[in-house]
């Protein structure tokens, strides 16, 4: 997933629904563990109930005393007595019995109706996609090896190899009281959110994702350099985060961010702060505000969050090593009535190098996805986005994206989903400063088309239904 494509294929229709192929991120090995559904923490994979955000958010453990709920079979790894020897021996830890792995896949299908669409122009006239019906494997792996310490994995298989989205050992509890200070190490998504990166039904990120230096041509594609973007690919790094008086949560973060080929640096800063009020608490403890157990999903809450993020990416431009900081602030807010969710969120992205001849680039960007559980099996939503670029000197540029649909559990987990994406861009210069050279959309790293119309005179709007996805995924 983390492979990078050249300009002219990822204007491809194909390609751009492969950055928003939703993989299946939930972790049937931990339903055998605790001997309980999915759909415990889980409604619609990957999108996480009140107690599955609870659970992520305590590192991957149930809140109290997590071994006291395990059923799995463990075999321990040194004796009970041994922590009263220590340092004179190793502190004892376990591991399951059975190899704690998952397996899964996804895939996905598309419906252009117009040959003339942008969308139709980019897939050179097919009108019907099946080639991607089985894109992606995953093979997930979580182990805790006590009642403070997890561990977790994720490798995605694909036409560009393997890669490792997640390899990180979480240690929790590490000061003051229960959930207040937890480290997390390794390599793994950068979460600005109060809620998890992949809450929304019908993709995969909850944030859009803004390439700014790949669409301005310094990244990406054909430059063979990565490019930075909010919630976009996951880095090396250290975070400590943290759950206060179940109502209060934060998490700062250092990583390795985006270079040109050598080892980045590791100097990339982000955090977060945000609280709830009403419904279950965030680290899930105490029985107040617990879910309904017939709708898991349902509660009556507010949670608000603020966010920041600086990047130092170092990329080859004229033959000169350079550096693109991008510094961005944003805010976000969940509010639940029930089965109802409304998600909002917006941020402001100011890039000092994010155009070729070295001008500022700066991006806005809004989101919103409003959902519905008619039933456990069936969500219907609404995802609406707005991305406007402004370059030094040059013409602003936006994009609207609206996109309705269905998300179906066939089985807790076997999923469909299906989208229809309506887009409507404006003053998308072909040439001078702003040109979107050999880029013809991707806005977002979720969804499926969004291909702006590159061709549309300067100030000039164009709007088109773009495609209907489908998309698929099971794990087991």
């Amino acid at each position: 997933m983390s492979s990078r494509w050249s300009l002219t294929v990822r204007s491809a229709v194909l390609v751009l629904a492969l950055a928003a192929a939703a993989p299946a991120r939930a972790i049937p090995a931990l339903a055998r563990k605790y001997a309980t559904s999915c759909l415990t923490c889980h409604s619609v994979y990957p999108k996480l109930t009140p107690f599955g955000e609870a659970f992520r958010r305590n590192g991957y453990r149930f809140p109290g005393v997590d071994s006291d709920v395990v059923k799995a079979e463990q075999v321990a790894l040194g004796q009970e007595a041994n922590k009263k020897t220590f340092p004179a021996t190793v502190w004892p830890a376990s591991i399951p019995a059975a190899v704690p792995l998952s397996i899964g896949a996804n895939g996905q299908a598309f419906v252009i109706p117009s040959k003339t669409s942008s969308a139709g122009q980019a897939a050179n006239g097919a009108q019907v996609s099946l080639q991607d019906l089985a894109l992606e494997g995953h093979l997930w792996g979580s182990v805790s090896l006590d009642d403070t310490i997890t561990t977790w994995l994720e490798v995605t298989f694909g036409d560009g190899g393997a890669d490792v989205e997640h390899a990180q050992v979480l240690f929790n509890d590490l000061l003051g009281p229960r959930h207040a200070v937890n480290l997390v190490v390794g390599h793994g998504f950068t979460n600005v959110s109060q809620y998890g990166p992949h809450s929304s039904y019908l993709g995969d990120k909850l944030i859009t994702t803004v390439p700014v230096t790949d669409i301005y041509g310094l990244t990406g594609g054909d430059t063979g350099q990565s490019g930075w973007a909010l919630a976009g690919n996951n880095y090396t790094g250290l975070e400590v985060n943290g759950v206060v008086g179940g109502r209060f949560d934060y998490g700062v973060g250092l990583t390795a961010g985006e270079t040109n080929g050598n080892r980045a640096p590791t100097d990339n800063l982000y955090g977060h702060l945000g609280f709830k009020v009403g419904g279950m608490r965030l680290d899930g403890e105490e029985a107040s505000g617990a879910a309904d157990s017939v709708r898991p999903w349902a509660e009556d809450s507010l949670g608000v969050y603020a966010f920041g993020y600086q990047s130092n990416t170092r990329f080859t431009a004229g033959g000169n090593l350079t550096n693109d900081v991008a510094n961005v602030v944003g805010v976000g807010a969940r509010g639940q009535y029930g089965s109802s969710e409304l998600n909002l969120g917006f941020y402001s992205e100011a890039h000092n190098h994010g155009y070729a001849d070295g001008s500022k680039v700066t991006a806005t960007v809004g989101f919103a996805e409003l959902s519905h559980v008619v039933y456990p099996w069936l969500v219907p939503a609404l995802r609406v986005e707005r991305v406007a670029l402004k370059p030094q000197g040059g013409t602003s540029v936006s994009d609207v994206h609206v996109q309705p649909g269905l998300a179906f559990l066939i089985r807790p987990n076997l999923k469909l989903v299906a989208t229809f994406d309506y887009e409507s861009a404006g003053g998308f210069p072909s040439t001078g400063p702003g040109a979107f050279t050999g880029w013809a959309g991707g806005v977002s790293d979720w969804g499926p088309i969004q291909i702006a119309p590159k061709d549309a005179a300067v100030g000039a709007k164009r709007s088109e239904f773009e495609s209907v996805g489908l998309f698929f995924a099971w794990a087991m």
